[in-house]
């Protein structure tokens, strides 16, 4: 068996009964672990395979399409009841409770929409549909509470209900930008390791973002953390796919 040394790049052949054991890089000294062989897959495997991964193409490219053609639904309704809305010079609450509505539907959309990107994608494929399940949720407590606000306003006053609707919007939010990250296809050590890390602070950001919802009176010292994971969440969100454009292009050259 040939393989090349991950630190130095020379080739090595070794016997095949060494796969998955540590060896000695000839040139290098380092030790690097004997890939195991490979099997060749009969044509029927090849096919089965195939058709394996073109179903889940199929059954993304038809949640996008859901989800695409609900959001452009929901932005269009809200755009002529603004319209209407601003022109009739009768915007009353009924009217601002529709275009609430439709907002909520319409930014919902988007972030299923970002989860159903990680359908077809054998490792991230059940994320993707916990997230668009969190969105569709999300959307439906969003059109509930709209209605009891329409209906019953003073039912908001113990601040409750907007609470729950704050947290499914971050909860939507934080797996609709975790799978743009995790869209990025590489095998890169250094873009791995800085998408785990902005995953990671996506994570601890929503953790921080829920309890100052949960506890509102509490952000007063929580608030430099809160600004400080901000901050290194844009960084990451940035830097994530520039360095996989970097090595993309350090790949080609």
């Amino acid at each position: 068996m040939k393989f090349h040394c991950t630190y130095c790049g020379r080739k090595i052949e070794s016997g095949n009964k060494l796969s998955g054991h540590l060896m000695k890089c000839p040139n290098c000294k380092a030790e690097v672990t004997v890939p195991h062989q490979q099997r060749v897959q009969t044509p029927e495997k090849l096919v089965a395979s195939s058709n394996k991964s073109e179903s889940h193409r199929t059954k993304g490219f038809a949640y996008r399409r859901m989800f695409l053609i609900s959001l452009i639904a929901c932005l269009v309704f809200g755009a002529l009841t603004a319209i209407y809305s601003l022109t009739t010079s009768s915007f009353n609450s009924s009217q601002a409770t529709i275009l609430l509505t439709t907002i909520s539907l319409g930014t919902y959309s988007m972030t299923g929409l970002c989860c159903a990107t990680l359908i077809g994608h054998p490792q991230y494929s059940l994320l993707g549909r916990i997230g668009i399940a969190i969105s569709m949720i999300g959307g439906l407590w969003a059109f509930v509470t709209n209605l009891f606000l329409l209906a019953a306003p003073k039912i908001f006053e113990g601040g409750s209900l907007l609470q729950g609707r704050l947290s499914f919007l971050v909860i939507a939010v934080a797996f609709a930008h975790s799978a743009l990250l995790l869209r990025i296809n590489t095998i890169n050590a250094t873009v791995q390791n800085i998408r785990y890390f902005t995953l990671g602070i996506i994570a601890l950001f929503s953790v921080v973002l829920l309890g100052n919802i949960m506890a509102p009176e509490d952000f007063p010292k929580a608030w430099r953390l809160f600004s400080v994971l901000a901050v290194l969440d844009v960084l990451g969100t940035i830097a994530t796919p520039l360095s996989h454009a970097a090595t993309k292009e350090t790949k080609a050259h």
